[in-house]
């Protein structure tokens, strides 16, 4: 978890004098000590006549005072055989061929992305139960612990884990996932749940003063579900009640509500009307930020005004984070940066309204050579058209360095995603 600044360190600035200024905040709030100090009460000469008028007293209204938390929010980790076997085999040649997983190789070009962010949250598409079940790959996936602690090493805080795969491995395997997750201290980890005490225990962590809350909710599950009996309990995303019912919940104890939504169809990148008022509906029950991930695919990110005029962050779809698909589109997928700021200077309760800003979609790619060999990360903005033009999946799918912005351009609003940022001429 990176480092919380508690509000007992503010005050200390306060009570030292000085002003705490975001800069992230709009301009109108971001004035300084030495501005506000240079109206402040001042007292006139002695006149001619040897008699000193009154001070003259000019009042300022004090500028509010925020703090922030800088996000970054992924899609999917699916993690295919070709990602678990090459980790195996780069363990075997660093470690002298012992058995192990080393994961470094396929993250590595975007680590600092998700590493400069203060909260990083991320849809962990497969199970990680391999204590009881080996690693496995499509239909039926289950990853290495190493993988999950892997995540954690470069900065993902908070794992979504309601999807269509929760229930690959079955009860026991779900629950040896939750005994995984259990054994990571600082993972924040949200969607399944052992029983209903422990899903009335909304997830909740810190950051910067800021106290965000985690919900995650899926469509399917593949056409599986839980036993008659079972106490597990994984959230549906078609169950509006309970969905509102718990982000109201979630607002009782934090001053910020993002819901994961696994969504949609897969590999369509249109935005249905059922998604768009369900979306609504939860903006209105007081979800500040919604990410929506399972289509595999980019979808368009979307500011929602709520009835009471404040706006929710909806993101349709980030695609996949890394995967070894061999569909052209599902290769593309993006980082959604943005920052939240909190008003400090109010009385308790007061002034916590979050204002949502700087919203930008990173596009990563994931490459692969021939035969999915050495699967691996870029940041668009480091992949050059020889990468794409080598890229193992030309012989299964369309794929180009312009295709790329053929599919960002058609899916991303030109607000978060700016072409001209990224593309390198011929």
């Amino acid at each position: 978890m990176k480092k919380i600044i508690t509000l007992v360190l503010l005050s200390a600035v306060f009570l030292t004098g000085c002003s705490y200024v975001n800069h992230d905040i709009p301009l109108e709030y971001a004035v300084s000590t030495s501005e506000a100090f240079s109206e402040a009460t001042t007292l006139e000469a002695p006149s001619d006549t040897g008699t000193v008028s009154s001070a003259e007293t000019a009042t300022t209204k004090p500028e509010p005072e925020f703090v922030t938390v800088s996000v970054a929010a992924v899609g999917d980790n699916l993690i295919h055989s070709s990602l678990y076997k090459q980790a195996a085999a780069r363990y075997g040649e660093i470690h002298g061929g012992k058995a192990g997983y080393d994961f470094e190789y396929a993250y590595k070009n975007i680590e600092g992305i998700i590493r400069r962010a203060d909260m990083a949250v991320i849809n962990q598409e497969t199970l990680i139960c391999n204590d009881v079940f080996e690693p496995s790959t499509y239909p039926l996936f289950n990853s290495p612990a190493a993988l999950g602690d892997h995540m954690l090493d470069i900065g993902f805080d908070v794992f979504t884990i309601a999807n269509n795969h929760t229930l690959d491995k079955g009860t026991e395997g779900l629950s040896a996932c939750l005994d995984y997750w259990d054994s990571r201290e600082n993972a924040v980890v949200c969607g399944a749940y052992r029983n209903a005490s422990d899903r009335a225990n909304i997830r909740t962590a810190e950051f910067n003063g800021i106290t965000f809350s985690f919900l995650s909710y899926t469509e399917s599950l593949n056409g599986l579900s839980l036993p008659a009996g079972s106490e597990l309990s994984i959230g549906d995303a078609y169950d509006i009640e309970t969905m509102k019912s718990e982000i109201a919940s979630a607002n009782e104890i934090s001053d910020v509500c993002i819901v994961a939504l696994h969504w949609g169809v897969e590999n369509s990148d249109i935005i249905s009307d059922y998604q768009r008022s369900t979306a609504k509906i939860l903006a209105d029950a007081g979800a500040d930020i919604i990410i929506g991930n399972h289509p595999h695919v980019l979808r368009d990110i979307e500011e929602i005004e709520r009835e009471d005029g404040s706006v929710t962050l909806c993101a349709y779809s980030l695609g996949n984070f890394i995967s070894a698909q061999s569909v052209g589109q599902n290769l593309i997928g993006g980082v959604l940066k943005f920052d939240v700021s909190i008003r400090i200077d109010g009385e308790a309760g007061e002034n916590r309204q979050p204002i949502i800003g700087n919203i930008e979609l990173v596009p990563v790619i994931t490459h692969y050579d021939g035969n999915y060999h050495d699967v691996r990360l870029y940041p668009l903005s480091d992949y050059t058209r020889e990468l794409a033009e080598s890229h193992g999946v030309k012989n299964m799918s369309k794929f180009g360095y312009d295709y790329i912005f053929e599919v960002l351009e058609r899916n991303i609003s030109e607000e978060y995603f700016d072409p001209n940022d990224y593309y390198q001429a011929e």
